[in-house]
């Protein structure tokens, strides 16, 4: 066991000492694996150097099953609603990412960002969790007035709503740290730059006069003085975001 434990030791500093020799980049003939948290979500990517003034990143970053809830006061004299519906909103972003990192000096581990993240669409869904309509023979023909809007139940007396970004979203940041780590088998790195959304948009399915139904994109002014102020608000930041803040944390470990 006493000599098991000393080879161990031994090896182990041999690794270290390796490990602290830095290391010169040519094209792609090292690899790191990362794992990275934050505003993004959560980030897995495999990293390989492109001389020691570049490299490149591709992986994926997510956000948890996060839930968010609140509830809307209705203004409609009908005798067929209650007077607030209970809603929760799922956020849902998932992207695949492609970033390169440029380094100004060969030893240097600032870094200037540029890429893009491509995911889904709908990065918010929003429906009811208590039943707003008292008579279920209504379920399909009432729902939420949003302005002249009305924002109808299926058959079963729900209603979705949907908040919209872009599916490409190109990518400009900084950030200190080196991708695939030049002098430690281990490194961390921090980033920080905005991902690029375009406009944001929230959506629902409507019902006009006639009884047709289709898919509306708010704006400000289909509000009136007495629609809900969570409303107001949330249609009010979707018009503001246009950038979307990037800041995280970034453990990698180079593998060869």
């Amino acid at each position: 066991m006493k000599k098991i434990f000393l080879s161990l030791l031994m090896a182990l500093a041999f690794a270290q000492g390796a490990s602290a020799q830095s290391q010169s980049f040519g094209l792609f003939d090292h690899l790191a694996l990362g794992a990275s948290i934050g505003t993004d979500g959560i980030g897995f990517d495999v990293a390989a150097p492109i001389t020691d003034y570049g490299g490149l990143r591709a992986g994926v970053s997510f956000w948890p099953k996060a839930k968010l809830k609140t509830d809307i006061d209705i203004n409609d004299n009908s005798s067929f609603l209650e007077p607030t519906v209970d809603i929760e909103g799922k956020v849902n972003i998932f992207d695949v990412k492609l970033l390169a990192d440029l380094y100004p000096l060969k030893g240097c581990s600032f870094h200037l960002t540029v890429g893009a993240f491509y995911g889904k669409e709908k990065v918010l869904t929003a429906t009811n969790t208590s039943m707003f309509i008292k008579d279920p023979s209504k379920y399909g023909k009432l729902g939420l007035m949003v302005g002249n809007y009305r924002v109808t139940t299926d058959q079963n007396g729900y209603i979705t709503a949907d908040a919209k970004v872009n599916a490409f979203k190109p990518y400009l940041g900084i950030g200190f740290g080196r991708a695939v780590p030049r002098k430690n088998r281990i490194n961390v790195a921090c980033d920080l730059g905005v991902q690029f959304w375009g406009k944001a948009k929230l959506g629902a399915m409507t019902k006009d006069d006639w009884g047709n139904e289709y898919y509306h994109t708010f704006k400000k002014s289909d509000l009136d003085d007495y629609d809900d102020e969570d409303i107001k608000d949330a249609i009010d930041f979707a018009d503001k975001l246009t950038v979307f803040p990037v800041i995280n944390v970034r453990i990698s470990g180079r593998i060869f």
